[in-house]
């Protein structure tokens, strides 16, 4: 799958690149050196995975990028 931009979000004043690199798992560049700093996944769990040096930056980057609209995943509703 070719990678995606779905857009930037800013977290503690710092811009960071939201990359789709395949189904629910996103790359997060940081814009001002164009460095990668991590990359979080999203699917059945109720937590995203997060990867990378800072797992508290990538975890609010994902959270951002959630509540913008940056990601393709939808909340599902579970069936009891």
């Amino acid at each position: 799958m070719q990678a995606l931009v779905k857009g930037m979000v800013q977290v503690h004043s710092v811009t960071y690149r939201i990359v789709r690199v395949g189904a629910g798992q996103y790359d997060v560049v940081r814009v001002l050196d164009d460095a990668r700093v991590g990359a979080f996944s999203l699917g059945t769990q109720r937590e995203p995975i997060i990867e990378g040096d800072a797992p508290e930056v990538i975890r609010q980057v994902a959270r951002a990028a959630l509540q913008g609209g940056r990601t393709t995943w939808a909340p599902r509703r579970m069936i009891a």
